[in-house]
C-alpha cells in the first residue's frame, strides 16, 4: 500500500497511531479498529515509547560497563602500589619516622593523586618531607600530588609521636587514589603492605601510687605518688594531676600543690633530668561510708624543650573505706603539726581511743621513725625498740590497756628522740629535710587456733619538717680591700671625720628563704656617706644622697602617695583584676638608706638553700662616717645598731627572725686595728 492510499483512508488519529515500522503493513491496517484510537490504542502507544526509552538506557549502561571493563583490561591497577613502614620499637612521646612508599609500575601516568594516612588518635603529627603540604583532619593525614609518571616511585617520610602505654599496639593504614591519564575513572589502591602496627615498647616515665588497701572512714589518710624519668631525655616540666574521690578533704602535701580544682590536685616539677625521681605526699581526710570502693587516679604530663605538654602515663588504685572503731593521733612537742631545728629533742605522744560499740582485745602499737634523728638518744616509755627493723613496740605486757580496750576508753604511749646535731650538706638538693613517724595499731586474733592472725586496724603518719636557718654577720673595717677607700684617723679624734666600711654577709641552711628584709638604724652622729657596694659587686660612689630613699607619705585623706607611677599602675591593675595586693611582698632586690628613719635596708625576694655552703654568700658593703665631740673622749662609739632580719621559710611557711649585734669603733674583724685604737682621743692638732 502506498503512502497516498494511507493518507486517503485515515484521519489524524490514525496517523498518530502509525509509526515508521508499521507503514506498509497492509494487514494491520485492514484489521485496525479505528474507533478505539482515542482510548486503548493511545495507551498502547505510550507503552511502546516507554519500552523504547528503557531499551536505550539498557544499551547505554551496557556500553558504559563495556567501556569500563575494556578500560580496566587496558589499565592494571594492581601495578600501582603503596606501603607503610613503621619502627619496630616505639618509645612513647619520642619523635619517630614513618615511611609511606608508592610506585606506579604501569605505562600510564597518574593524575589527581591523593595519598592518605589513617592514624590512631594517640598519634601526634609533626611534619613530613613532602613538598606538598599535608592536611590533617582528625585521624586522617592527606597529601595531594599533582602527577605520578609511568614507572615512577617515591616516598613520604612522616615525623610524629605516638603517646601510649607500654605494650599497647596501634594500627596505621595508607591508601592512594588516582585517575589514569586519558581515563575518567578514579581508582584506589591498598593491600596488606599498606597497613602496619606500631607497638609501644618503652615509656619514659614510671608512675606509682601507694595508699593503704583499707582506709578508715572519717580518719586521716596519706598516700604517695612516686614518679621517675627512666629515659635518657631531659624534660623541662612535668605536671602530675591526682583525681580523688569527692569525699576526700585535702589538708596538705609535700611539695605544695599549685592548683586545687574540684576533686583534683596538681603539681609542677621543673627540669627533670634522666634517671631522676621524686615523690608527692598527700594528706587529708575521707568520709565516704562503710564498705565502699574509692579510686585514686594519677596522670603524668610532660614537655620537652619547645614542645607542648603530652600525657605519658596514668595509674589508678582502688581503696576500701571501712569502719574501724580505733582513732589514732600523734602529737609532737604538744602539736599535731610541728617544725624543728637541729639538735632539738622531740617528744612523741601517740593517743588512741576505742570509738566503736565493742571492746577490742589484743592490741599492739608499732612506731617506725625515719629521718635525721639520733637513735642513741631514743627514750621509749613503757615500750621496746627493735634495732633490726627500726621499730618501737608497745604491747599488753607493758601497757595493760592494750590487752582489752573497752568502749570509749582511750590511752597514750610516748617516746623521746633528738634531731641530729650535724646535718650534712653536699649539693644544692640537700634541703627540705623531714622526720617521718608512721604508727600502726594491730589486733591479734588467737581464736583461730594456735597461730595468731595480725590485722592492721589503724594507721597514722606524722611528718616533722626541719626549719631553714638564716644567718646575718656584720663586720666593720677601716682598712678594707680597696674598692671603697676610707679616710680619717685611727684612733678617731675629736672634730675629725673618720669613715668605716660595714659588711653584711648573708647565709642560709637547709631550705629556701624568701621575702627577706634586713634592717639596722644608724646611731645619732653617724652619717650615711653614699658609698656602697651591692650584692652583684657593683661599686656605687657619691654623696649622702646616693642610694638614699625618702619613703612615701600620707596625704590629708590618709592615702599613700606613691611617687613611682609604674608601682601605682601595677597596684591599680591588680585591684581591677581582683588579685590580692600584698604590699609587703618583696619582688626584687633593693638596697637603700631611709633618710627619715635613718635605717639601712637590704631586701631580697629569695635566698636559695645552703647559700654560703654550696654557693657563695650574699654580701653588701656600705660606708658610714663619724665626727667625735669633746664629750666622746675616752669612749668607744657605736657605728651601727643591732641588725634585725625578717624572712619566710618556704618549706615550713614560718617566719624567721634573725639578729646580729651592733658594731663599734673597736672593729674586732679588722686585724690592722689595735685593741685600744677604737677609743676616741683628743684632736692631735690642739
Amino acid at each position: 500500500m502506498s503512502q497516498d492510499v494511507i493518507n486517503e483512508h485515515t484521519d489524524e488519529k490514525i496517523k498518530d497511531y502509525l509509526s515508521e515500522e508499521n507503514i506498509g503493513n497492509s494487514e494491520q491496517l485492514k484489521n485496525a479498529d479505528f474507533g478505539e484510537v482515542d482510548g486503548k490504542k493511545k495507551y498502547k502507544s505510550k507503552k511502546v515509547v516507554f519500552a523504547i526509552l528503557f531499551l536505550i538506557i539498557v544499551i547505554f549502561l551496557s556500553l558504559s560497563y563495556y567501556m569500563r571493563l575494556k578500560g580496566k583490561q587496558s589499565f592494571d591497577d594492581e601495578n600501582v602500589k603503596i606501603s607503610i613502614e613503621v619502627p619496630s620499637d616505639i618509645t612513647s612521646g619520642k619523635e619517630e619516622f614513618f615511611d609511606i612508599k608508592y610506585e606506579n609500575k604501569t605505562n600510564v601516568a597518574l593524575s589527581g593523586v591523593k595519598i592518605s594516612l589513617f592514624v590512631p588518635k594517640e598519634f601526634l603529627f609533626i611534619s613530613s618531607d613532602s613538598k606538598e603540604e599535608a592536611k590533617k583532619e582528625e585521624t586522617v593525614i592527606t597529601w595531594n600530588l599533582t602527577k605520578i609518571s609511568a614507572g615512577e616511585m617515591g616516598s613520604i617520610k612522616v615525623r610524629g609521636k605516638i603517646i601510649g602505654e607500654k605494650d599497647k599496639e596501634y594500627n596505621l593504614n595508607s591508601k592512594i587514589s588516582y585517575t589514569p591519564e586519558n581515563f575518567n575513572y578514579e581508582f584506589e589502591s591498598s593491600d596488606s603492605l599498606s597497613r602496619a602496627t606500631a607497638k609501644i615498647m618503652f615509656v619514659p616515665f614510671e608512675l606509682l601510687i601507694q595508699a593503704p588497701e583499707e582506709i578508715i572512714n572519717g580518719s586521716e589518710i596519706e598516700f604517695t605518688i612516686n614518679y621517675k624519668n627512666i629515659s635518657k631525655r631531659e624534660f623541662d616540666l612535668i605536671n602530675i594531676k591526682a583525681q580523688l574521690p569527692s569525699e576526700f578533704e585535702y589538708k596538705s602535701s609535700i611539695p605544695e600543690i599549685i592548683e586545687k580544682k574540684e576533686d583534683s590536685l596538681s603539681w609542677n616539677i621543673e627540669n627533670i633530668e634522666p634517671n631522676s625521681d621524686g615523690k608527692l605526699v598527700v594528706k587529708g581526710n575521707i568520709n565516704a561510708g562503710e564498705d565502699k570502693e574509692k579510686e585514686i587516679k594519677a596522670t603524668l604530663n610532660a614537655s620537652e624543650k619547645n614542645s607542648r605538654m603530652l600525657e605519658y602515663v596514668n595509674k589508678s588504685i582502688s581503696v576500701a573505706i571501712i569502719e574501724i572503731p580505733i582513732n589514732i593521733k600523734q602529737m609532737v612537742n604538744g602539736q599535731e603539726e610541728y617544725s624543728t631545728i637541729k639538735g632539738e629533742e622531740l617528744e612523741y605522744k601517740i593517743k588512741f581511743k576505742n570509738q566503736g560499740e565493742e571492746n577490742i582485745k589484743g592490741l599492739v602499737i608499732n612506731s617506725k621513725i625515719e629521718g635525721l634523728v639520733d637513735f642513741n638518744s631514743l627514750d621509749v616509755i613503757n615500750g621496746s625498740y627493735n634495732k633490726e627493723d627500726n621499730k618501737i613496740v608497745w604491747s599488753a605486757f607493758n601497757v595493760p590497756k592494750l590487752a582489752l580496750l573497752e568502749v570509749g576508753e582511750e590511752g597514750e604511749v610516748s617516746f623521746k628522740i633528738k634531731v641530729n646535731e650535724y646535718i650534712e650538706v653536699k649539693k644544692a638538693d640537700d634541703k627540705n629535710f623531714t622526720i617521718n613517724n608512721k604508727v600502726t595499731i594491730s589486733s591479734f586474733n588467737f581464736d583461730s587456733g594456735s597461730v595468731s592472725v595480725e590485722k592492721i586496724i589503724a594507721s597514722n603518719e606524722n611528718i616533722v619538717k626541719l626549719k631553714s636557718s638564716l644567718f646575718v654577720k656584720a663586720k666593720g673595717y677601716f682598712n678594707d680591700d680597696g674598692r671603697i677607700k676610707n679616710k680619717g684617723v685611727i684612733p678617731p679624734e675629736v672634730d675629725k671625720e673618720t669613715t668605716y666600711l660595714i659588711h653584711w654577709n648573708l647565709n642560709s641552711l637547709l631550705g629556701d628563704i624568701d621575702n627577706i628584709s634586713i634592717v639596722t638604724t644608724l646611731p645619732e652622729g653617724v652619717k650615711w656617706t653614699g658609698n656602697y657596694i651591692k650584692s652583684d659587686g657593683k661599686v656605687s660612689l657619691g654623696d649622702e644622697t646616693n642610694g638614699a630613699f625618702t619613703p612615701e607619705e600620707k596625704n590629708d585623706s590618709g592615702d599613700l602617695v606613691i611617687e613611682d607611677i609604674s608601682i601605682a599602675l601595677e597596684v591599680e591593675n591588680n585591684k581591677e583584676e581582683g588579685e590580692e595586693v600584698d604590699e609587703n611582698k618583696i619582688k626584687e632586690e633593693n638596697f637603700f638608706y631611709n633618710t627619715k628613719s635613718r635605717e639601712v635596708v637590704w631586701e631580697l625576694p629569695l635566698l636559695e638553700a645552703n647559700t654560703g655552703i654550696i654557693s657563695p654568700a650574699k654580701e653588701v658593703v656600705f660606708q658610714v662616717s663619724i665626727r667625735p665631740t669633746e664629750s666622746d673622749i675616752g669612749k668607744i662609739l657605736t657605728i651601727m645598731n643591732e641588725v634585725k632580719a625578717t624572712s619566710n621559710d618556704k618549706f615550713t611557711n614560718e617566719e624567721i627572725n634573725t639578729y646580729e649585734s651592733e658594731l663599734t669603733t673597736e672593729l674586732p674583724d679588722d686585724y690592722s686595728i689595735g685593741i685600744e685604737e677604737g677609743i676616741v682621743v683628743e684632736n692631735s692638732e690642739n
